[in-house]
């Protein structure tokens, strides 16, 4: 994808697992990136390399569209990665996943932006018992109806180097000699994070053709029992699994999240009722000329020796 001159690409929500992935990529292009974040130290803490001439980083909420607004001209393409897991306020899940997708959808289409990604996640509904899924299931639907040529990619769960699944089991059992094992049945199919990266980045380009719709996931599905025994033989080590039934965490649940960082929510022991899975027939990595990379390969690389 050739920039036209002055041509911009904005991207939301890029302090993320994902948005930094795809932000390492596109600097490879020559576009100008201009990333909107409410991460003030966003260059120390989360780049390594110099980027103060392909990115500008601008501090923002979602209460100011102004800040957006006056920087809509000239953009080639807007891929918005914002999301949360859980909610410091009533009401965020919606204001996020929703009314922003459906607010970005409208601008896209108000200055004739070409192309508009927005990154769901695999599974949502808006049936669904969680405020998570539907709230993400909202907003690819209120996107779509104010920007109809917008393109919705939905991963599984994503791994990689300093991901929240892994990284965080992997920390746990360092000081701990039981892993709580919540669903252990449910299903995923754990996507690599720089595939996910690439298979957004391959949607910039002019010549592919695109459809509405990407789910993203690996190779192989694993339950939850399965991802956590693979990560203890990586590391070469024995820890103990503790079978938890969702319903019954979401006793403590109901007191943990109303911390400002909670290490599990009710919402989130909803989602767990849910195999994460493809399961749609819909286009994915291979559609977008990716070969899905193994996972049992990339955690031997990332943890064999931690």
């Amino acid at each position: 994808m050739k920039a036209k001159k002055n041509k911009k690409i904005l991207i939301f929500g890029g302090s993320g697992f994902l948005g930094k992935a795809i932000i390492k990529k596109l600097v490879n292009l020559d576009f100008k990136i201009v990333l909107f974040t409410r991460k003030k130290d966003l260059h120390e803490k989360f780049f390594k390399f110099n980027l103060s001439e392909k990115l500008d980083v601008i501090n923002w909420s979602l209460n100011n569209t102004k800040a957006i607004q006056d920087n809509f001209s000239n953009t080639e393409a807007i891929i918005n990665f914002c999301g949360i897991l859980y909610e410091n306020r009533k009401g965020d899940f919606y204001k996020i996943h929703s009314d922003l997708p459906a607010f970005l959808g409208e601008m896209a289409s108000k200055y004739d932006v070409p192309k508009l990604i927005h990154v769901s996640a695999l599974g949502v509904s808006e049936l669904s018992a969680s405020l998570y899924s539907s709230s993400k299931a909202s907003g690819e639907k209120r996107l779509l109806e104010n920007f109809p040529k917008g393109q919705i990619v939905r991963p599984s769960l994503l791994f990689g180097e300093g991901d929240n699944f892994f990284g965080q089991f992997a920390q746990m059992a360092s000081v701990s000699p039981v892993l709580p094992l919540i669903s252990g049945s449910t299903k995923f199919q754990p996507v690599y994070v720089d595939d996910v990266a690439m298979a957004i980045t391959n949607l910039l380009k002019e010549k592919i053709k695109t459809n509405t719709f990407y789910e993203l996931g690996g190779k192989l599905v694993y339950t939850f029992e399965e991802l956590l025994k693979m990560l203890l033989e990586v590391k070469g080590i024995k820890r103990v699994l503790l079978p938890l039934s969702p319903q019954l965490m979401k006793i403590p649940a109901f007191f943990l999240q109303i911390l400002p960082k909670p290490p599990f929510t009710v919402d989130q022991m909803k989602l767990l009722a849910n195999d994460n899975i493809l399961v749609n027939g819909l286009p994915g990595l291979e559609d977008l000329g990716i070969e899905p990379r193994d996972l049992k390969s990339e955690l031997i690389r990332i943890y064999k020796n931690k």
